[in-house]
Formats: structure tokens, C-alpha cells, sequence
């Protein structure tokens, strides 16, 4: 396990309190009595982390979001080149495996894992293909059934994707540091100073909320969905009004 977050981390620590350790035994820090320049920015620096870590998890989630999205689209281009390609007798097999992806592999996804019944619809086909006489047709199919079988792999590889885990403790602390450091320089508990921090801490939660539900491209309140695979069955109907038998 790489700990080079962890000593990172202790020597941020080590260096605010030897900083504190120096400039904080004047008479003013003694007595509690802090300029507004410092205030501000404390408060600036304790907002600012936050928002680096919690935007920094936004952008690599939405970036795993798009590839796995990218991902089944790819996955659907080498179906629908290997129904134009296929025969009367491999179509259906075909039209099996995407349902089965769509109703079956779908939840598995969620929880990482892939589908046995999939598995075995493709290698139904495969295997289709295979007993067939030796042909340029029967080749081209084999290397169409390829292109799936190597854009299935890498969609599967895609439910393992994760942001590296320290930075959701991080954001909770920072979290924390934002909501408590009002109180901690002096806030005093009136109806407006409540509205106000209770408002901040609203947007605080709500952007918590959100990155820790986007950890999983394939869960979550924004996450893939089949939509290129629904579109590959619309495409396998028209493919299969046009495609001689």
C-alpha cells in the first residue's frame, strides 16, 4: 500500500503546529483577540480545501462517468457490426446476449460484478460461429465477436473504477473545518448568524452527499445507464428488415 498520503499528510500537520508554535504565543493570541485580516484568512484557507478536495472528486468521478459511457457505446458499434455480419441462425443468440446485459448485468454491474448468464449468451454465439464451415463470412464473424468480446472487458474493468479512497475522509474533515471554524472565531449563536451557518452547512452536506455518490460509475443518483444497448436492439430490428436471410 502506497502511504505517501499519509506522510503528506503528517507533515502538513507538522508544519502548522511548529507555525503555531512560533507566531502563536503573542499577547493577542493569548487573549483570543484576532485581527480580520486573519480571520479571513483562515476562513478563505478552511473553504478553499474543501472545495479543492470535493472538486477534484467531482472531476475524476464525472471523468470515470464518461469513459464507462464511452465504453458502452463502443461495446454497442461492434454488436451492431456483428449482427450486419451475422446469420439468420447467430442473430437471435445476438439479440439474447444484449437483453441478458441489459436485464441481467445491469444490477450485477452495480455491485461489481459481471453476469453468468451473459457470459454464457456470448459464448453461445461464439460457439455458433464456430461450428460453421470454414468461410470468409464465418471468419469476419469471428472477428466481429472479438471486438465485443474485447469492448465487454473493458466495460466490466469499468465497475472496479474508484478515486483514491483517503480523499472522502479528507473531504469530510474539511467538511467539518468549514462548518466549526465560524463557531471557533467567535461565532455567537443568534437567529440570523444561525440562518447563515445553517445555509452554509446545507450547500456543505449537499456537496458531500453528491461526491460520495458518485464513487461507482454504475450507481448513484447520476450514473450509466443500457440506453446503447436499448439502441443496439432498435438497431438489430431495422438491421434485420434489410439483411437478407
Amino acid at each position: 500500500m502506497d502511504l505517501g498520503f499519509l506522510f503528506a499528510a503528517l507533515v502538513g500537520l507538522a508544519v502548522a503546529v511548529l507555525v503555531l508554535a512560533l507566531f502563536g504565543r503573542t499577547t493577542r493570541s493569548r487573549e483570543g483577540n484576532f485581527s480580520g485580516s486573519a480571520l479571513a484568512f483562515l476562513g478563505s484557507a478552511s473553504l478553499s480545501s474543501f472545495v479543492l478536495i470535493a472538486a477534484f472528486l467531482i472531476a475524476g468521478s464525472w471523468s470515470n462517468l464518461n469513459t464507462a459511457r464511452g465504453h458502452t457505446l463502443d461495446e454497442s458499434r461492434a454488436l451492431n457490426a456483428a449482427y450486419t455480419d451475422a446469420d439468420a441462425h447467430t442473430r437471435p443468440l445476438l439479440h439474447a446476449y444484449v437483453t441478458s446485459v441489459i436485464h441481467d448485468e445491469w444490477p450485477a454491474m452495480a455491485k461489481g460484478q459481471a453476469s453468468p448468464t451473459s457470459w454464457q449468451r456470448l459464448d453461445t454465439v461464439r460457439a455458433a460461429v464456430t461450428a460453421e464451415p470454414v468461410s470468409a463470412p464465418r471468419e469476419q464473424e469471428l472477428s466481429d465477436l472479438t471486438a465485443v468480446y474485447t469492448t465487454r472487458q473493458v466495460r466490466l474493468a469499468d465497475t472496479m473504477a474508484t478515486m483514491p479512497w483517503p480523499l472522502y475522509p479528507a473531504l469530510i474533515c474539511t467538511a467539518m473545518l468549514v462548518l466549526l471554524y465560524a463557531p471557533i472565531a467567535g461565532l455567537t449563536f443568534h437567529r440570523r448568524e444561525a440562518v447563515a451557518l445553517g445555509l452554509v452547512g446545507a450547500v456543505v452536506g449537499f456537496g458531500v452527499w453528491m461526491v460520495l455518490h458518485m464513487t461507482h460509475p454504475y450507481t448513484g443518483p447520476v450514473h450509466v445507464t443500457p440506453v446503447a444497448y436499448t439502441q443496439s436492439l432498435q438497431r438489430f430490428t431495422q438491421l434485420a428488415a434489410t439483411i437478407p436471410k
